[in-house]
């Protein structure tokens, strides 16, 4: 059985920065600037783009395919996973332009959706899913949205909990390239949510589903993840995330830092987080190694086995996705390995 791996996770965010407190929203709203801006919440800053959602794609899609030494003719498909394209033909012709400025003209593409936020992991694990079982020896996964076209324009998202950013990200997911394996995925549907129903039911629905799906997570992985690391997820209000993750036992371990940075990517917070997250480990690794610690000490992060492990965590209005990481990379193989 071919172990997936996730590499070079890569981002476009929108090239305006803006202050939250501006948003028309809000200022119509002095109560909900108030809650959303507070330290419990989180949010400061918001990214927007006049640019086409493909354009910003195409610069993730160009950052991944460098960083995993992958030309673009080697991507056997694509998935995008986005609410943003246009709604007709002219869809095709952008898709077309975005394969072909990044040299991936040959691949199949294939579309998901109708799971909003929780898309994109949704992505990731079907890709997976494909080289897993030997369709596909590498897959992109390209998620990206705008406001204007995702939310109707609407800044104030997922019932007041979010405030919606322009940004793109990719990720390659590959049977041969050194990255993180994919250990296991779970998703949820929770269609109740769509219809309606009381704060108060609405609440015990959306606890439910957070359940549902970390049960199934630890159910696929015949463990309790208690090897969990660090959750990756859509970047709603920090004390909501705190709330239904903490449902589940992985409140403590929730990766927050970029709500205040870059507000709700839509589908792409995740991806985001993990880039940022290995940069990171990049950036300590590298200091590290300028001191005279031994070998072993340098190849893990304190306190890192591996055991250890990532989340990737997508929320939509009624859908909820999880991906499981190993936190430790495997390394590349030959291209001619099966």
């Amino acid at each position: 059985m071919i172990t997936p791996r996730l590499c070079a996770p890569a981002y476009e965010l929108g090239e305006c920065a803006e202050p939250v407190t501006g948003l028309p929203e809000l200022l119509a709203d002095p109560a909900a600037a108030a809650e959303l801006t507070a330290p419990a919440a989180g949010f400061h800053t918001y990214r927007w783009s006049d640019a086409d959602v493909t354009e910003l794609m195409a610069l993730a899609v160009g950052r991944t395919l460098a960083e995993a030494h992958v030309p673009g003719p080697d991507i056997d498909m694509v998935i995008l996973a986005t609410d943003s394209l246009p709604r007709d033909r002219t869809a095709h012709r952008d898709v077309a332009e975005l394969l072909d400025e990044t040299g991936m003209d040959r691949a199949t593409v294939l579309t998901t959706g109708l799971m909003d936020c929780a898309t994109a992991m949704v992505a990731v694990g079907t890709a997976a899913s494909y080289v897993r079982d030997g369709t596909a020896r590498n897959v992109l996964v390209v998620t990206g949205d705008l406001a204007d076209r995702a939310t109707g324009g609407a800044r104030i998202v997922a019932g007041g909990a979010a405030i919606a950013s322009d940004a793109a990200a990719s990720v390659l997911v590959s049977a041969t390239a050194p990255g993180l394996p994919v250990r296991a995925m779970a998703h949820h549907s929770a269609p109740e949510l769509n219809l309606g129903g009381g704060p108060q039911q609405q609440l015990l629905s959306r606890i439910n589903a957070h359940r549902a799906l970390f049960a199934r997570l630890a159910e696929r992985t015949g463990t309790d993840l208690g090897t969990v690391r660090s959750v990756l997820p859509s970047n709603f209000a920090r004390n909501v995330l705190k709330l239904y993750l903490g449902e589940v036992g992985l409140g403590d371990v929730l990766s927050l830092g970029n709500i205040g940075r870059i507000a709700h990517c839509l589908g792409s917070d995740p991806l985001i987080n993990l880039a940022d997250r290995l940069a990171q480990e990049k950036t300590d690794r590298l200091a590290q190694e300028k001191t005279d610690r031994p070998a072993q000490e340098k190849d893990a992060p304190k306190g890192a086995t591996g055991d250890d492990s990532l989340v990737l965590f997508g929320a939509g209005v009624s859908h909820l996705a999880a991906v499981l990481l190993g936190a430790q990379p495997l390394p590349g193989l030959p291209k001619e390995a099966p």
